[in-house]
C-alpha cells in the first residue's frame, strides 16, 4: 500500500526570544518609523502608509529608514528606531 508523507511547514518558537509585544490598540499622537528594504514596490508603499498613517489613524508623526535589502537593518539603527518611535512597519512590499 502506498504511504503519504505529510509536512508540516510551521516551525517552532526559538528558546530564548522574547515575547512578541501585545497590539498597539491605536495609532493616534504616535510616532511610527518605516524600515524600507528597497525591494520593487516599498517606496511607493512607504508614501502610501505615511499619507494614510497621518490623516486616518492620527500618527503624530512617520519617519522613514532605508535599511539593506535581504538583509537585517544594523543594530545601531534598530536602536535608534526604539529611542525615537513608538511603533515600526518594516519593509513590506516586494
Amino acid at each position: 500500500m502506498p504511504m503519504i508523507t505529510i509536512l508540516d511547514p510551521t516551525a517552532q518558537a526559538r528558546p530564548g526570544r522574547e515575547r512578541v509585544p501585545d497590539p498597539v490598540p491605536s495609532l493616534e499622537g504616535k510616532v511610527v518609523a518605516i524600515l524600507n528594504n528597497r525591494w520593487k514596490s516599498m517606496d511607493m508603499v512607504a508614501e502610501r502608509f505615511a499619507e494614510r498613517l497621518r490623516r486616518e489613524h492620527g500618527a503624530a508623526e512617520v519617519l522613514h529608514w532605508v535599511i539593506p535589502i535581504s538583509a537585517p537593518a544594523p543594530a545601531d539603527l534598530l536602536d535608534e528606531v526604539a529611542a525615537r518611535a513608538d511603533v515600526a512597519i518594516v519593509g513590506l512590499a516586494n
